[in-house]
């Protein structure tokens, strides 16, 4: 039974943030932790989360939920990517008003084919048609193994990935509320930030340029050596977004340096070498299989144009981060080449080798989805 007291204290803290008050950083984690650890009622959890959502977080906010989560997943996941060299992390929080193909998928693929280590955290599509976790599973890796096995596989393979929901439910029980969830809350922030597979190198594509730095300066605080915080807008739809870097018009960004400083730029198209398509071109499909296809098609090679274009363009932006390049208009291009070789596709298919029990039922199905 849960006392009386501390109920109350929770219920505080939901009206004040009801009220537009804010909290700190030490109560944010102290009262997402209630919620890991399933210490408060499902209906004061859901009033929490939708009250920090809707009145809209700070930095100290954002910050309170990364290390309460960074908390809860080590706690039962405290293993970590042992690779030869710094891995990425690369994750988009949702949200964004523009939606696409899951871009963040694909771009891992094609950098871990360009020779980053890549370890892609997936969560299932709460707030767009997919997401990261479907996808995976759809091309043929097993969402359902532990994280240590899926770190293996990036040390293996050059690219693993965690469902982390998927985890959470099967080794904690966690997440019951969040995923029953088909909108954006503070943990679609706070979760990516945090070290799920010890990284210190990561992209969180964010829904709003406003959230940029913010985003940015909480990784540095977290401790992250080298970050991207990108969004994308789009010439067509000016106060639109997507979470990710866009080929559709300028995208702002912010960006932690080896030596702790903190830029903030925007990009263009051309910059990197690429015309500027349409939304419409790139714009997420009406079921997540036809989502997951055109990413497979692009991957193989057999798909080119405005999606090819915005993959090669987040690759690149791994790429560049991880100090495989200099500039991003060389990344595309080594990304171009890794899917015209088909280094693009070996990758996946190792991957789905290193991280799937029944590797050639995993295979199997990549084929099955390339052929639909």
């Amino acid at each position: 039974m849960i006392d009386e007291g501390k109920l109350r204290a929770f219920g505080a803290l939901i009206v004040r943030l009801q009220q537009r008050g804010t909290l700190t950083r030490e109560e944010v984690r102290e009262a997402y932790g209630q919620i890991w650890r399933n210490e408060q009622p499902e209906l004061q959890q859901g009033a929490f989360i939708a009250a920090l959502r809707c009145k809209g977080e700070t930095g100290d906010e954002i910050l309170g939920v990364a290390e309460s989560y960074n908390e809860m997943w080590q706690s039962y996941f405290p293993d970590v990517v042992k690779a030869p060299e710094p891995h990425l992390g690369i994750v988009g929080v949702g949200m964004d008003s523009l939606k696409t193909v899951n871009v963040s998928s694909g771009a891992a693929i094609v950098a871990a084919a360009c020779g980053v280590y890549v370890h892609k955290i997936a969560a299932p599509g709460m707030t767009g048609v997919s997401g990261s976790a479907e996808t995976f599973a759809m091309m043929g890796m097993d969402p359902d193994v532990e994280p240590s096995a899926a770190f293996r596989a990036t040390e293996r393979s050059r690219l693993g990935y965690t469902s982390v929901v998927g985890a959470a439910q099967h080794r904690t029980g966690n997440f019951r509320v969040l995923g029953q969830l088909r909108c954006g809350t503070s943990v679609h922030f706070g979760g990516p930030l945090g070290f799920h597979s010890g990284e210190r190198h990561k992209i969180v594509g964010v829904p709003d340029p406003a959230l940029c730095l913010m985003m940015c300066e909480s990784m540095k605080k977290l401790g992250y050596r080298r970050a991207l915080v990108p969004c994308g807008g789009s010439r067509e739809h000016p106060g639109r977004y997507l979470d990710e870097l866009s080929n559709l018009g300028v995208t702002h960004v912010a960006e932690l340096h080896e030596d702790g400083t903190i830029t903030e730029y925007d990009i263009n198209p051309g910059d990197a070498g690429l015309e500027v398509s349409h939304y419409e071109e790139v714009a997420a499909a009406k079921t997540p299989e036809a989502n997951v296809r055109t990413v497979a098609r692009v991957i193989a090679n057999r798909q080119q144009g405005a999606v090819a274009d915005l993959i090669a363009l987040n690759a690149a932006s791994c790429l560049k981060l991880m100090g495989k390049v200099d500039d991003l208009r060389t990344g595309v291009t080594k990304a171009r080449e890794a899917i015209a070789s088909g280094a693009a596709l070996a990758q996946i298919r190792a991957s789905i080798r290193a991280q799937n029990p029944e590797p050639e039922a995993g295979l199997a199905r990549l084929d099955a989805l390339l052929a639909g």
